[in-house]
């Protein structure tokens, strides 16, 4: 199990090196941030002093060198455009999609993996079916769509009292502003989950040990819940870990049709204005989680079935 994980993680190290070099290529050496563009106009005495504040003039490994190890110290830099710092701006930002990716993810897997469980079950019941057609309507709806039309009907309505949109930390977060944009996220991944966890569960089911266990005369319950259950979840528990990974990372469209103050509409305003350390530093932040809980997700994957870990 040790070697595992230790290959395990030099594997991801690499990943990240590279998917951090390939945003940075991409961020910093193709186009710059100072030069006059359109209506701006910027005289050049201004952009060489811009570009040696904030380290532009350096040759582009150098600065990809730089970047590396004031990130490992914690400093990612100061923005464009209030100069202030990038790491203290992912802060106030991060709690909100901490928040948020933890709802969608217990949304996700409340509803998706009971429905599977239900439609393996009774497969070709009248239950089954109906999962069956709902989660094939739900996969088939974008998030943005989902999005709107629950911000349009529901907000105002009953089921939630309207509410303020509030600010970054400057009023207080109300529940209401957290369920819908998670449950937006988590409609569509919930019937990827349900339809996940059905196939698994009957691929076990029908499996040798179940119709030993059966045999045995254990109650349906107890093969369910203690032998089919623990190896039916395996799949799903490998897609709930990278899909939290890009919950983490910011869901961009969902947070920014919502007013969400969370990583993903940070990066939707650094995007439109061009402000390159807030960009590389969520994309980089992106990148660790994601392969920190691929990571975690692979050791999970080990534990619950022993043959991987010998592969």
């Amino acid at each position: 199990m040790g070697k595992f994980i230790i290959r395990r993680m030099a594997q991801g190290i690499l990943v990240i090196i590279a998917a951090m070099a390939a945003i940075f290529l991409a961020l910093f050496a193709i186009g710059d941030p100072f030069s006059s563009s359109g209506d701006k106009v910027v005289p050049p005495d201004t952009q060489a002093l811009l570009r040696g504040k904030f380290g532009l003039d350096k040759p582009l490994p150098l600065q990809f060198v730089i970047y590396l190890k004031n990130m490992f110290t914690g400093d990612l830099g100061i923005d464009y455009d209030q100069r202030r710092q990038v790491s203290s701006m992912l802060g106030e930002a991060l709690p909100h999609t901490i928040r948020l990716a933890l709802v969608a993810i217990v949304l996700d897997v409340l509803i998706g993996v009971i429905a599977g469980i239900i439609a393996a079950v009774w497969r070709y019941s009248f239950w089954d079916v109906l999962i069956t057609i709902l989660t094939t309507l739900s996969l088939g709806i974008p998030v943005f769509v989902l999005g709107l039309s629950l911000r349009a009907t529901v907000t105002g309505h009953f089921f939630f009292p309207a509410v303020p949109r509030s600010a970054f930390g400057e009023e207080p977060f109300w529940l209401a502003e957290v369920i819908l944009p998670a449950l937006a996220l988590a409609v569509i991944d919930a019937a990827f989950v349900a339809r996940l966890m059905r196939g698994s569960m009957l691929e076990v089911l029908r499996a040798v040990y179940i119709r030993t266990a059966r045999a045995k005369g254990l109650s349906e319950r107890k093969v369910i819940g203690r032998h089919a259950l623990r190896n039916s979840v395996i799949p799903v528990a490998t897609y709930m870990g990278i899909g939290l990974g890009t919950l983490l990372g910011g869901a961009i469209i969902t947070e920014t049709i919502f007013l969400y103050p969370g990583v993903g509409l940070l990066l939707f305003k650094s995007i439109q204005n061009n402000n390159n350390p807030v960009i590389m530093a969520i994309t980089a932040f992106g990148v660790i989680v994601f392969v920190a809980l691929s990571l975690l997700v692979d050791i999970l994957y080990a534990y619950l079935d022993p043959r991987i870990r010998l592969s």
